[in-house]
C-alpha cells in the first residue's frame, strides 16, 4: 500500500510540474493562503516527488518520504477542511495521511516514532497556522 502511494504521489507531482503552469499554480496557491506562492508552486510538486518517490524505496529513505508524504496530506486536508472546500482531492490527501502515518508507525518504535511524529504535527500546524495568519491578514 506504501509503495503504491508513493507512486501515485510522485506521479502527481511529475504531473503538476508538466502540466499545470507555474504562473497559475503560483496564483492558486497564494489565493488558498500559501503566500508567497512561487515558493509553494515549485517546491510542493518537487516534495511531492521526492517524497513519492522515497516510498517505494525501503529503509530511511522509506520513512523520510512516508514522513514528509504524511505532513503534505495533512496540511492539504487541513487547508481544505478549514476553507469548507472538501472534494476528491481532500479524500486523497487524507488517504495519504492515513497511508504515511501507518508507514511512521510500524517502521519505528518507542522514542522515534513519538519524535517523528511530533515534528510531523509540528510541521503541520506551522503550516496551517502561517497559512491562516496569511488569509486573515488580506
Amino acid at each position: 500500500m506504501t509503495r503504491v502511494a508513493g507512486v501515485l504521489l510522485a506521479a502527481h507531482g511529475a504531473g503538476t510540474l508538466l502540466v499545470d503552469p507555474l504562473r497559475q499554480r503560483a496564483r492558486r496557491m497564494q489565493a488558498h493562503g500559501f503566500a508567497p506562492g512561487l515558493p509553494h508552486a515549485v517546491l510542493v510538486p518537487l516534495l511531492e516527488l521526492a517524497a513519492g518517490t522515497a516510498m517505494t524505496r525501503t529503509g530511511a529513505p522509506a520513512l523520510f518520504g512516508a514522513a514528509a508524504a504524511t505532513a503534505l496530506g495533512a496540511v492539504r486536508t487541513g487547508a481544505d477542511l478549514d476553507d469548507r472546500t472538501r472534494t476528491a482531492g481532500t479524500v486523497a490527501a487524507a488517504g495519504l495521511t492515513a497511508v504515511g502515518a501507518g508507514a511512521v508507525i510500524t517502521a519505528t518504535r518507542g522514542r522515534a516514532r513519538s519524535g517523528f511524529l511530533v515534528v510531523i504535527g509540528a510541521v503541520v500546524a506551522f503550516e496551517l497556522v502561517r497559512r491562516r495568519r496569511v488569509l486573515h491578514a488580506t
